[in-house]
């Protein structure tokens, strides 16, 4: 006869009785069996992703301005034609977008939001950014 070993069950009170392996049973790694990747004849491929990372390019004239004195974050709601996007952004990043875009203008500025997306519309760790544009170099005289 066998002596049967207790098993616990972390968090509950349970007592599970295993018999042990038995003694004449070499343990050996299973054989790996490697069949090659099935390619599809016709199709789209397909993935899955456990987030979306969303840049959005913002019209640095559409921004308003509302307190953000005291406060964490600002809600922060973006539309792109029919869509509609709504970012946490934390208070100290939009003061300093709002003064950079002061600075520079709104006709010579970039203002650029990036964020995770993990359910439709709903952007999270979203930062922005304001970065100057560049002047477009005439190509068109070529260096006369």
């Amino acid at each position: 006869m066998t002596e049967k070993i207790p098993v616990y069950i972390k968090g509950t009170g349970e007592v599970l009785q295993a018999e042990p392996a038995p003694d004449t049973q070499a343990i050996q790694p299973e054989k790996e069996i490697v069949t090659p990747p099935i390619a599809l004849p016709k199709g789209d491929a397909k993935a899955s992703a456990k987030t979306a990372k969303v840049t959005l390019v913002l019209d640095p004239a559409s921004i308003t301005r509302v307190c953000s004195e005291g406060k964490k974050q600002i809600k922060l709601i973006i539309t792109v034609q029919a869509m509609k996007f709504e970012a946490m952004v934390n208070s100290k990043s939009y003061r300093k977008a709002l003064t950079t875009l002061d600075e520079l203008g709104a006709d010579s500025c970039n203002i650029i939001l990036q964020a995770t997306m993990t359910v439709p519309g709903k952007l999270e760790s979203a930062g922005l950014a304001v970065t100057p544009k560049t002047p477009k170099v005439d190509n068109t005289t070529n260096g006369k």
